[in-house]
């Protein structure tokens, strides 16, 4: 079954730890009522708008992050809702840049997201270890996609500066 990805941007209200787990509480930056926790474990990926790693003490209290969510993944019947999300970005003040994650086609065309891909010579391609991916590996994978322009046309092309590979498929 395909991931269908969700993209959460919500400001954060509290980080702790709970059992060697972090847990971001947040509140939905769309209308600051609906809360969410997001489990960040060892394999949770934290980064920047620019695709760089950070440490969950990187993110402040009322920083804004991105959180994406496998909405295939059953949720706990807890209030607030809890969940380990697939990536977190913390969206710095200032900061260039857009982040995008999904399922791309042989032709490096995201449906879900209308966004065609064009990579360059100077795209890293990487998986979540950071460890170089050949650009034959991203058929059919999926794919965070880093970069800071668009086209107007559609459907929406980009020339990427970063890509990291995510098989959720084989986890």
């Amino acid at each position: 079954m395909q991931p269908v990805i969700r993209k959460i941007e919500a400001l954060v209200l509290s980080i702790s730890v709970q059992s060697g787990v972090g847990m971001i509480e947040t509140i939905s930056e769309r209308d600051g009522t609906k809360k969410a926790i997001f489990k960040i474990t060892k394999n949770t990926p934290l980064m920047t708008k620019d695709g760089h790693q950070i440490g969950a003490s990187a993110i402040p209290v009322k920083g804004r992050i991105i959180a994406f969510v496998d909405t295939n993944t059953p949720l706990p019947m807890l209030s607030p809702p809890q969940t380990e999300p697939l990536l977190v970005v913390f969206d710095q003040y200032n900061k260039k840049g857009e982040v995008a994650i999904g399922m791309f086609d042989d032709m490096l065309f995201s449906e879900q997201l209308n966004l065609k891909l064009h990579l360059k010579d100077s795209t890293e391609i990487v998986d979540l270890q950071g460890r170089r991916v050949d650009k034959a590996e991203l058929l059919r994978k999926v794919l965070v996609v880093f970069y800071e322009t668009t086209t107007r046309s559609r459907p929406t092309q980009t020339n990427p500066t970063k890509i990291i590979v995510i098989n959720v498929l084989e986890e």
